[in-house]
């Protein structure tokens, strides 16, 4: 067997055993993924490895590290300071739970979910391009600044959807919602074709403290200077997340987010008491200029009309 053979065998078990550990189908995994269960077989037998985009949610998933995943390190979750349970990932007082209420308890509010009756079942199913479009929504989201958090699948019978409706939803509220004359090939695209306008649209509505730590540890990469002793020692995740929603509800894009960072900084500088309203404020008279390239494209689509 070669090296990476081996390694991608290694991963396997781990992601097997950890699954099965939180009794976790293969079916559930992939459904809190937005990938095919199929995708997840093929993991867990070493015949491929998840995309790295993925690495951090599935970690998430299974509530080890990304690290202990890849076999670079050999605890399972090596930031924990509470001494290992027996099972070896949770603090005992979690374990003390049954693994079926901690499961519905981690998942009774979800961040994303694509929520649809049963006449829009068989596209999502066999050959179903859905894994591969999340992928790719995910990486051109990405581009745009915007993290999408795992998408949750989920067909409800027992409500009063209608059998072709489908609803996007975000901690159960509805952000979008449409009901199909037809269910076909070409479904799943324009389902997750809705899935992006609405994540553009309404990312202050799915944006949340955890996610945003997860934003922050990707763009400390890049700007460093920018965010070390900044976030969270002076501007808290929960600060931080709720300025830039009030921003991102007046149109405003994540790309920005830098600038807001930026500007943040310099006015809690100036006012340490500063609250979200104040420091959106701040932060719109500084990223909408009139020299905005996006502000300066919007004026002259106005001026051609």
């Amino acid at each position: 067997m070669t090296g990476k053979s081996n390694t991608w065998m290694q991963l396997g078990l781990r992601l097997s055993n950890c699954r099965q550990d939180r009794n976790m189908t293969q079916e559930e995994l992939a459904g809190r993924l937005g990938i095919t269960p199929q995708a997840v077989s093929k993991w867990e037998r070493g015949q491929s490895l998840p995309d790295i985009s993925m690495l951090s949610d599935l970690a998430t998933l299974l509530n080890v590290s990304a690290d202990w995943l890849l076999g670079i390190r050999g605890e399972q979750r090596p930031e924990s300071k509470e001494k290992a349970s027996p099972g070896g990932y949770l603090p005992d007082f979690v374990q003390e739970m049954p693994p079926e209420l901690g499961n519905c308890l981690r998942g009774s509010l979800e961040q994303l979910e694509l929520v649809f009756g049963e006449g829009l079942v068989p596209p999502f199913l066999g050959d179903s391009p859905y894994g591969k479009l999340i992928q790719d929504l995910r990486i051109q989201l990405a581009r745009e600044g915007i993290l999408m958090p795992v998408v949750r699948l989920r067909d409800n019978n027992h409500m009063a959807m209608g059998k072709k409706e489908f609803m996007i939803l975000s901690f159960h509220n509805v952000l979008y919602s449409e009901v199909l004359d037809t269910a076909d090939e070409g479904t799943v695209r324009y389902m997750i074709d809705r899935l992006a306008d609405t994540v553009r649209s309404k990312y202050h509505e799915i944006l949340c403290p955890d996610l945003m730590k997860n934003i922050v540890d990707n763009l400390k990469i890049r700007y460093p200077a920018l965010i070390e002793d900044v976030v969270p020692e002076r501007i808290s995740y929960g600060l931080l997340t709720e300025t830039v929603k009030l921003v991102l509800s007046r149109g405003n894009s994540m790309c920005y987010l830098p600038k807001m960072l930026e500007i943040m900084e310099c006015a809690l500088r100036k006012d340490p008491a500063a609250d979200p309203h104040q420091l959106a404020e701040q932060v719109l008279q500084g990223i909408q200029r009139e020299d905005n390239f996006y502000v300066f494209l919007r004026q002259r689509q106005t001026q051609d009309a």
